[in-house]
């Protein structure tokens, strides 16, 4: 449905097409044997119409006046019954169809649509993908220097820095934090909000100079050497969205990670354009935006989401890869580079410890609701009310939040490994434990043990190099950089 067949002569000027290399490009991936004669090869082949589109149900959000939030992981009994979130995913949301367009031979550009489909060539195979999201540093590496060159060229910032990538196919787990994981279900979202993709940018930069302006961005493509079928990346043309009404704010937990970001309000679904790029090829990508801080661009933040094409019932299974970046340019028409003045970053909260904190609150007993309004009436306990929970005392009750940590080290960011790396080369054992306590520090608040004492946070670094199944998760992790 909707796909048409065209009899196509290489070397021709085609108004379906942005040239002839590029359409060489694409065609390769389909007959291989047309790359010795780019002028002269003829064929036949089945391609997306240009009116062709899909229609899919999606789950938009409501705007319910909540906070909206979503658990991307397995929470114990003990943890769901601390919270005040009872169900791991709350919030109002619809069911809608949509409309998702062909997005090729349109002009979807990034600074205006939020995304655009590039011509990114890659030196990497399939297989070499999958090796460097299971820790091959140095094919990391490669991958990273092909996107740095690339990005810096096409957004003419003066520096790339990459984070971290995660492949996808039809047999990954979303529950499970590794390296490889399913599609991203869940409908409409951004990856961040504002705030969350400001510390983000702050977090990234390390060379002390001043910048004027950052994009936080995805590059997203194809891993296998066949075109696309299904189970597409679509994206929300951002000139379509009513502002500020379609952002409502979602907070989201996984292993490892807290981040908050947008959902997609239903309110105005009639009037939002989508748009995916059917049969992407390994050599094209799609850059699209985390977030913008330059408030001038009509494109600054994309919605985007994992779209199937129900008419379609044979496919091979779509693998793909995205890689997260920040963009940093030292000069800019308008100053918009964040910082923690013009945040007023201590003031900033951690959603999911108040959902902890109520949760308590909402369990203890009188006498402890008691005693907790005496000392806020003294004027003690208002600072730390939000904090996380104290040391329960005992060390074991971390050790599986730790082990988990571990076991997410492939899509831990690249300065992240670099300093794994550092530590490792002081040898397996040294480097270990130099790690270990280094997490249990915890400097970011992520394993909420930043406010722990000393002694408590040696507790649990010698629990953790002690144990047998958090040392097994290191030294395969960890040690693999040696």
């Amino acid at each position: 449905v909707g796909n048409t067949t065209l009899n196509i002569q290489l070397g021709t000027k085609l108004k379906s097409t942005h040239d002839t290399e590029g359409l060489h490009s694409r065609l390769t991936n389909y007959i291989p044997s047309i790359a010795e004669n780019k002028q002269s090869a003829s064929l036949s082949m089945t391609v997306p119409s240009e009116s062709g589109c899909i229609e899919a149900s999606v789950s938009l959000s409501v705007d319910d006046k909540t906070r909206h939030w979503f658990y991307a992981r397995q929470r114990t009994e003990e943890e769901r019954a601390g919270s005040i979130h009872k169900t791991e995913f709350g919030g109002g949301s619809v069911n809608r169809t949509v409309k998702v367009n062909n997005g090729r031979n349109q002009d979807l550009t990034l600074d205006e649509t939020s995304f655009e489909l590039v011509d990114c060539p890659t030196a990497l195979s399939t297989k070499d993908f999958y090796a460097m999201q299971d820790g091959e540093d140095e094919l990391r590496e490669k991958y990273y220097e092909e996107v740095k060159k690339f990005v810096k060229n096409k957004m003419g910032c003066d520096k790339v820095v990459c984070l971290h990538t995660l492949v996808r196919n039809a047999d990954g787990n979303n529950m499970e934090g590794g390296g490889v994981q399913g599609y991203a279900g869940g409908g409409p979202h951004t990856d961040a909000d504002a705030v969350t993709a400001d510390e983000v940018a702050l977090t990234s930069l390390q060379d002390g100079k001043k910048y004027m302006r950052y994009s936080y961005l995805n590059i997203w493509r194809n891993i296998s050497e066949e075109p696309i079928e299904n189970d597409h990346l679509a994206m929300l043309d951002e000139r379509s969205t009513v502002k500020p009404d379609d952002y409502l704010s979602r907070d989201v937990s996984g292993f490892g990670y807290e981040v908050s970001q947008y959902g997609l309000n239903a309110r105005h679904a009639s009037n939002h354009k989508w748009y995916y790029f059917p049969h992407m090829c390994k050599n094209e990508a799609i850059l699209f935006k985390l977030m913008d801080s330059d408030w001038t661009k009509n494109g600054r933040i994309c919605f985007h989401m994992s779209v199937n094409d129900p008419l379609v019932q044979e496919k091979k299974s779509r693998e793909s890869i995205e890689m997260r970046m920040v963009c940093y340019w030292e000069k800019a028409g308008v100053d918009s580079m964040p910082n923690k003045e013009n945040m007023s970053a201590d003031l900033i909260q951690r959603p999911f410890e108040i959902a902890n904190t109520v949760g308590n609150i909402n369990n203890a007993s009188a006498w402890e609701l008691s005693k907790a309004l005496f000392w806020r009436v003294l004027g003690y306990g208002g600072a730390t009310a939000t904090k996380a929970s104290p040391y329960s005392g005992n060390p074991e009750d971390y050790l599986e939040k730790f082990i988990t940590v571990v076991n997410t080290y492939p899509s831990w960011p690249s300065f992240a490994t670099k300093w794994v790396k550092s530590q490792m080369d002081k040898g397996l054992d040294k480097g270990i434990q130099q790690i270990t306590v280094e997490l249990v520090n915890d400097q970011m608040g992520f394993q909420k043990t930043k406010h722990f004492e000393t002694s408590e946070k040696k507790e649990i670094s010698d629990l953790l190099l002690s144990n047998e199944k958090y040392m097994e998760a290191a030294k395969k992790h960890f040690g693999s950089v040696i």
